[in-house]
Formats: C-alpha cells, sequence, structure tokens
C-alpha cells in the first residue's frame, strides 16, 4: 500500500487531531473525497455528492442545447437520446447509494425542465402532460426502479463472498 496515495475520511468525525498511522506512516485525512465522479464529505448523508450531480448535468444539459442550437435541425428524438445518453447517465450514478425520495426531487427537476424546455412550455405546465408528449416516465420511476434491481442483486450473492457478509453486516 502507498501510503502517500491513500486518504482517510471519517463521516461524521469528532475527533480533528486524531491520527490514522499504517506502519508508522501517517495516512493524510481529508474532509472531501472524489470517488469515481462522487464527491463525497464528512457529513453523514450525501446531498452534496447528489447536488455535484445535478450541477454536473446541467453543465451538460447547457453544452447539449448550444451544441444543438449550432446545428440547427437537430432532430427532437435525437436530442431526446443524447439527453437518455448523457445527461440520465450522471444523474443516475450511483443511485444505490444515494437514492431516497428528497435527492430524487432534486434530479427531478433537471430532467423535467429538459423535455418542457423541448417542448417550450411554460415550467407551470403539467409534468405528467410533458412526459407523455415524450413517451417518458418519471426519473423517480426509473431510479427507484434500478435501486430495486441492485438490492435483488445485492441480497442474491452468496454468503461466503466478501460483499454478501458486507450485506450481512
Amino acid at each position: 500500500m502507498n501510503v502517500k496515495k491513500t486518504k482517510v475520511m471519517v463521516f461524521n468525525y469528532v475527533d480533528p487531531c486524531q491520527k490514522f498511522m499504517f506502519k508508522g506512516d501517517i495516512i493524510e485525512s481529508v474532509q472531501t473525497f472524489n470517488y469515481l465522479g462522487i464527491l463525497f464529505n464528512t457529513t453523514p448523508n450525501l446531498d452534496s455528492a447528489v447536488e455535484h450531480l445535478a450541477t454536473a448535468s446541467k453543465r451538460l444539459l447547457f453544452a447539449l442545447k448550444h451544441r444543438g442550437a449550432k446545428l440547427r435541425n437537430m432532430d427532437v428524438k435525437l436530442r431526446c437520446d443524447l439527453f437518455n445518453t448523457l445527461v440520465r447517465s450522471i444523474v443516475s450514478y450511483a443511485y444505490e447509494i444515494w437514492v431516497d425520495s428528497k435527492k430524487i426531487k432534486t434530479i427531478e427537476v433537471v430532467y423535467r425542465g429538459f423535455f418542457k424546455s423541448r417542448l417550450k412550455v411554460r415550467k407551470t405546465t403539467s409534468t405528467s402532460i410533458v412526459l407523455v408528449e415524450f413517451n417518458k416516465f418519471p426519473f423517480e420511476h426509473f431510479a427507484w426502479g434500478q435501486a430495486l434491481l441492485y438490492y435483488n442483486h445485492v441480497s442474491m450473492v452468496t454468503k461466503n463472498r466478501i460483499l454478501g457478509k458486507a450485506w450481512e453486516a
């Protein structure tokens, strides 16, 4: 293990003076850590990580709209397919660990905002009507469905594997 490349982060940390050691070397303690695109911090929840994903998806949405404006003739179906491929994949990243109703609503704002902007309707227009126009379901249905698939996969893992042992704990 390379101690210089290793970091420690304790959630809900109580003692900021505590040192972590490995074979006599001090391991650096950090307040935030970006792991595979998810920004973790020492708070006991993942609100900031979800906000980070929402911000990243808004940036990508802006880039998508900008490119679409340059091409002018980009088909609506193509834009929706690009949205599903690029933006939805970002906002649903690591949903298995952060999915809950409050956080899904943060992402849902980005999701329905895209489709309302494609139809050029007011923000007060019913989301259900807009989603029907695009033959889409709310993001919430996708997120909970994917989380249930993950839960089912983890719960089926055999007991003698590491993931199974972690699930039991």
